[in-house]
């Protein structure tokens, strides 16, 4: 079963999850061995891992909304094979988001175009290893942010049209 939305529905800003999903897997695409970017680890990533495939899990936070943008916490964590392995990966992967500062577009995996407003790190790449006792395992944080789509109605008059 599917959620069903009324036909005034069109949405509103993109989901930053799946955004930074689909660009890091475009980049994890180009190593050797291929990473795996998801937003929750699968059942097999300890043999992924340990086979020499990064794994990469993109999670959303929590953010801010102003006016006509949006803005996500986004953190990336990186677990590969070794400690160098995850550093390594993770400084590849921050680098690729902090050439988004001044905004970009974004090539999804359906073919469509997202345009980020801009990216910039709130927290740098760490371990901690008294939260997670993996040493391999290297999380950045990033502010990204969206601009609310152009064509998305106002919500607001819609709400006044609706009866209480």
């Amino acid at each position: 079963m599917s959620v069903v939305f009324p036909d005034w529905w069109e949405g509103g800003y993109p989901d930053r999850e799946l955004v930074v999903l689909d660009l890091v897997q475009k980049y994890l695409d180009l190593l050797t061995p291929q990473g795996v970017a998801c937003t929750w680890l699968p059942d097999n990533a300890t043999a992924l891992v340990d086979s020499g495939i990064p794994v990469v899990r993109v999670y959303r936070g929590g953010g801010t909304e102003r006016g006509l943008f949006d803005s996500a916490a986004v953190q990336i964590a990186v677990i590969a094979n070794t400690r160098a392995d995850s550093w390594a990966v993770m400084e590849y992967l921050r680098q690729i988001m902090l050439s988004y500062e001044h905004g970009g577009p974004v090539r999804r995996e359906d073919g469509s175009i997202t345009m980020l407003a801009s990216v910039d790190e709130i927290v740098g790449p760490q371990q901690l290893p008294e939260l997670v006792p993996d040493h391999r395992l290297v999380p950045a944080t990033f502010r990204v942010e969206c601009r609310m789509p152009r064509g998305v109605p106002d919500y607001s008059k819609i709400r006044e049209g609706i009866p209480l």
